[in-house]
């Protein structure tokens, strides 16, 4: 079984926020996330799909679908602005 990589762009689309946010929490190391050998910043799935858990599970709110939980932005998190957000300012 292969984990699927994501990059940041990617990860932020799914979450909902800017890359810069993501490319924030990896440097806070509030996200998992790796640097491939050529320095490319890449996330695996399972990884993220954790990362998310590990924040639900925290605040006890019930489990929920892959897809939904990669739709969601832990609430403890600052806010952040998003792609289209960003661009209209």
């Amino acid at each position: 079984m292969t984990d699927r990589l994501l990059t940041a762009r990617q990860v932020a689309e799914l979450l909902g926020v800017h890359v810069e946010t993501i490319l924030a929490w990896v440097r806070r190391g509030d996200l998992p996330g790796f640097r491939m050998p050529g320095g490319a910043l890449r996330f695996r799935e399972t990884d993220l799909d954790a990362w998310l858990q590990a924040r639900a599970t925290r605040r006890g709110t019930p489990r929920t679908t892959h897809a939904a939980r990669l739709t969601t932005v832990p609430s403890d998190e600052p806010r952040t602005t998003t792609d289209e957000e960003h661009h209209a300012r």
